[in-house]
């Protein structure tokens, strides 16, 4: 079972990743804001972070920051949500500690579904390597 923590101040879409991951067979931890989800990765077990970019009480960059500064986020793949995808500190970001994946906002769930097993099958790949 893939273990998915999802970190979004969205209600709405939480609900909504939540029944659809696990109706998929996903175990989700959801978290309201960056702060909460750093806290639930680090004293939990995830095998993919999908985090919206803009929340108040730690944002998207620092949720990515967080895990991948990690010694367990090393191996573990973030998808960033984002409401614009041309948004200039995202162009910049990339540069830096970037996420494994970018989807803008609204999305299908279809569509985060096939992004999330791909993550996972390139992370699970690397990591046989």
């Amino acid at each position: 079972m893939n273990r998915m923590l999802m970190i979004d101040d969205d209600p709405m879409i939480v609900t909504m990743v939540n029944a659809y991951f696990t109706a998929k067979g996903f175990q989700v931890t959801t978290a309201k804001s960056g702060v909460e989800g750093l806290k639930k990765f680090e004293s939990g077990a995830h095998d993919v972070v999908v985090t919206d970019l803009m929340m108040a009480n730690g944002n998207g960059y620092e949720v990515i920051d967080g895990v991948k500064l990690s010694a367990k986020g090393k191996n573990t793949p973030v998808i960033l949500l984002t409401a614009d995808k041309d948004e200039p500190d995202l162009q910049n970001f990339r540069h830096q500690r970037s996420p494994d994946k970018t989807m803008t906002k609204p999305f299908d769930m279809p569509a985060l579904e096939r992004m999330v097993r791909a993550v996972l099958e390139d992370f699970a790949g690397k990591t046989k390597t």
